[in-house]
C-alpha cells in the first residue's frame, strides 16, 4: 500500500498568512502594543496560536499580556480569516488527484483544532481527508512526536508507512523525531535552507515524488 500521507496546513496548504497578519495586529492594537508587517508575523508562525502571540510582543511584557493578545486574536480570526487565506496554486488539483487514486491523506496543524477543522472544511469541500486535527489543549503538538500518534493509530500503520509534507523546522523535527519520511515545501513560510535534503519547489514536483510511477 503506497504510504499514507500527513500534510502540514499553514504554509503547505495554504497561504493563510495575510488573514493571520491582520488578525494579530488587531488584537495587538486593542492592548496598545505596535503591529508587525507580514514578514515579520511570518516568522512567528508554526508553535500555535500561544507562541505567536508571545513572539509578537516585546521579551520583557508577561506572559498574561500574552494570553490576553491571544484571546483577541481568536476572536478576530474566528471572524475574519477567510478574508486573508488562500489554497497555494495547483494544491487543490494534487489533493483530488491524489485522493481520487485512494491515497490515505490527513491533515496535522499547529493551528487551533476548531479553526483548523472549519479551514479545511471549507478550503476541501469535499473533504479528502480522513483525519484532520489541529492544536488541542492537552495533547501533544509537532514538533512533539505524540502529535503524529493519532494519525497512526488511525490508520493501523507505522511511522516507516507515511511521509510528512512541511514548510518549517518544526514539521521536519516532528518527522525526524517519529521517525517519518518528511518532504520539505520551498513556497512555504520558512528558508528552504532549513528543511533538510528533501525539498521540493514545485506542487508539480511534490506529486511526482508522491505518485511515482
Amino acid at each position: 500500500m503506497p504510504p499514507a500521507l500527513i500534510f502540514d496546513l499553514d504554509g503547505t496548504l495554504v497561504d493563510s498568512l495575510p488573514g493571520i497578519a491582520a488578525a494579530l495586529n488587531a488584537a495587538l492594537a486593542e492592548q496598545d502594543l505596535a503591529p508587525h508587517g507580514t514578514d515579520a508575523v511570518r516568522g512567528f508562525v508554526g508553535s500555535g496560536s500561544y507562541m505567536l502571540c508571545r513572539r509578537a510582543i516585546p521579551d520583557r511584557e508577561p506572559d498574561d499580556l500574552a494570553r490576553r493578545v491571544e484571546h483577541g486574536f481568536k476572536r478576530h480570526y474566528a471572524d475574519h480569516w477567510r478574508d486573508g487565506t488562500t489554497l497555494f496554486p495547483g494544491i487543490d488539483v494534487l489533493i483530488e488527484r491524489l485522493s481520487s487514486t485512494g491515497r490515505r491523506l490527513a491533515v496535522l496543524s499547529n493551528k487551533p483544532d476548531a479553526f483548523t477543522r472549519e479551514m479545511v472544511d471549507h478550503l476541501f469541500p469535499r473533504q479528502p481527508f480522513s483525519l484532520v486535527r489541529g492544536q488541542i489543549d492537552g495533547s501533544p503538538r509537532k514538533p512533539d512526536p505524540g502529535a503524529v500518534g493519532p494519525l497512526l493509530d488511525h490508520w493501523k500503520t507505522d511511522p516507516g508507512n507515511c511521509r510528512l509534507i512541511g514548510d518549517s523546522e518544526v514539521d521536519l523535527e516532528t518527522a525526524e523525531a517519529a521517525g517519518i519520511p518528511f518532504i520539505g515545501v520551498a513556497w512555504g513560510y520558512r528558508p528552504a535552507d532549513i528543511l533538510g535534503p528533501s525539498v521540493v519547489d514545485s506542487v508539480t514536483v511534490l506529486e511526482a515524488l508522491l505518485t511515482p510511477d
